[in-house]
């Protein structure tokens, strides 16, 4: 099995959901020399999301929860999970909102014929993976993407009445929190 690993770059955290999204992959030459091409996750996530074959791990090993949605898009394959309530998703959901571990990795293989090298560069170009887990990771393959933000609604509605904006407008004040997340 092969391991992709990128820096969180449009992620976020609900503690109170328990859930993380962002990209679990980018279309980016990583450190190892790979390209992994559009339309290279379609067939694993039709044949694996739908079955649940497809997890999410912690670094790769230990269960962490399960997939809730999974796509492709113009940046990369886009990923919500649902960390399971254990006491090691607790821990591990902090560790993510304090930023220690800000970054995810994917664990797959190809298929036979489904990669090449390119002649002039020598990167290993990826036309199709089948894809077994993502994770969040301490240290990461791909550095194209970031955690941004591990703040549950509740505590931003709760920084917006510590600020003294009315209940009103707390819920703009919290829209304009997540728009900062991106800057």
């Amino acid at each position: 099995m092969d391991f992709k690993s990128i820096e969180l770059k449009e992620t976020a955290i609900d503690m109170s959901a328990r859930t993380i999204e962002g990209y679990a992959a980018t279309w980016d030459l990583d450190q190892g020399g790979d390209i992994i091409m559009p339309g290279a996750f379609k067939k694993t996530i039709d044949e694996g999301f739908l079955s649940k074959r497809i997890k999410m791990l912690w670094e790769h090993s230990e269960p962490l929860g399960m997939p809730v949605e999974m796509s492709e898009d113009s940046i990369g394959l886009y990923v919500k999970g649902k960390v399971s309530r254990t006491r090691d998703g607790d821990d591990r959901l902090e560790l993510m909102r304090d930023r220690v571990v800000s970054q995810m990795s994917i664990g797959f293989s190809i298929p036979k014929n489904k990669s090449g090298y390119d002649a002039e560069t020598g990167n290993r170009i990826i036309s199709e993976v089948k894809l077994y887990e993502f994770s969040p990771v301490t240290f990461p393959m791909n550095e194209a993407a970031h955690i941004l933000a591990v703040k549950s609604f509740h505590e931003q509605m709760m920084i917006a009445k510590s600020k003294g904006i009315n209940p009103k407008d707390q819920k703009e004040f919290v829209h304009m929190l997540n728009e900062l997340k991106t800057l």
